[in-house]
Order: structure tokens, then sequence, then C-alpha cells
């Protein structure tokens, strides 16, 4: 008995570790981009208000999402309409939170920082369209993951969330980088 779960915590080290380290790099790559990125912006005061929100509530909805489609390959009822009812959830879910990420920014620029340069519009869309791009990009690559993973013997448990933060936090910065400039904001 102690023999095996002395296996299955080894295993469980094997898979998260490689997983965890790739993570840990991709976020501080995701940092420097995002800094290089959005540094140049007049409006940069309210923009980095935005961005901890941002990466918050995509860690927030691309978990839940991942951990669903994970336990439907594992139990054996992975399908489309599981899938499909997981992803209008998400983007449910992402529109909501995207609005109130966006009033809240205002509201703290407007309180506390007052740099008043963008309108409580610009600001809420940037929230909805920024998660939305990237859900756009992390429901496919986390839905291939964890196919992958199952497919290959692995927990999708334990290797794809540590990936998945490091590929969306990237997509995250870069989707808010795209939606700035779609928007024209300072």
């Amino acid at each position: 008995m102690e023999q095996q779960e002395s296996k299955s915590k080894s295993k469980i080290f094997k898979e998260t570790f490689p997983s965890e380290i790739i993570s840990i790099i991709g976020d501080i790559f995701a940092g420097i981009i995002l800094l290089l990125l959005v540094l140049p912006f007049k409006s940069f005061p309210i923009l980095i208000i935005i961005v901890p929100a941002l990466l918050s509530l995509r860690g927030n909805l691309s978990g839940p999402f991942i951990a669903r489609t994970s336990r439907d390959f594992i139990i054996g009822e992975f399908n489309k309409s599981s899938w499909v009812q997981n992803t209008l959830a998400t983007f449910s879910l992402a529109i909501i939170t995207g609005f109130f990420i966006g009033i809240c920014s205002f509201m703290m620029d407007l309180f506390l920082i007052r740099t008043f340069i963008l309108p409580i519009e610009v600001v809420i869309l940037i929230s909805i369209i920024s998660i939305i791009l990237t859900l756009l990009i992390s429901i496919p690559s986390s839905t291939l993951l964890n196919y992958f993973s199952f497919k290959y013997g692995l927990d999708p448990n334990n290797t794809v969330n540590p990936l998945m933060t490091a590929i969306d936090d990237f997509f995250t910065v870069i989707c808010f980088y795209i939606t700035l400039i779609m928007l024209g904001v300072p």
C-alpha cells in the first residue's frame, strides 16, 4: 500500500513539475511583454489597473473550464454537447465579469488616479473584448491539451492547468494589446 502511494506521489510530481516550470517561465515572459507593449500608452495608469483583474478573471474562467473538460475525458463523458455547454457558460461569465472589471477599473481611475483619459464605455469594452479574444484561443488549446494528456496516459489535472496558465497569460497580454489597438486607445 505504501509503495503504491509513493508511486502515485512520484507520478504526480513527474507530471506536474515540468508544467509548473513552463508556467513560471511563460508568466515572466508575459510580464516582460506586457511592460513593453503597454508602457508607451498615454492611458497607462488605468490600463495597468485592468491587467491584474483580467489575468485573474482568465484564471477563474479557464481553470473551471479545464477541470470540467478534464473530468469529462477521465469519466468518458466528453461529447460535443457537454463541451458546447461548458464553452457557453465560460463565455457568459466572461462577458458579465468583464463588464464589472471595466466598471471597477473606471471607478478606481475616477476616485484614486484621476487620469480621466478613457470613457467608461471604452474601459468596459477593453475588458470584455480582451477576455473574449483570450478565450477564443484558450478554450480550443485547453481542450486539445486535455485530450492529448489523457490520450498519452497523463493526468490532465496535473499537466494542463499549469501549461494553460502560461499560454493564457501570454495570450491575455497579446489580446489586451490587440484590443487597445482596435479601440484606438491613446
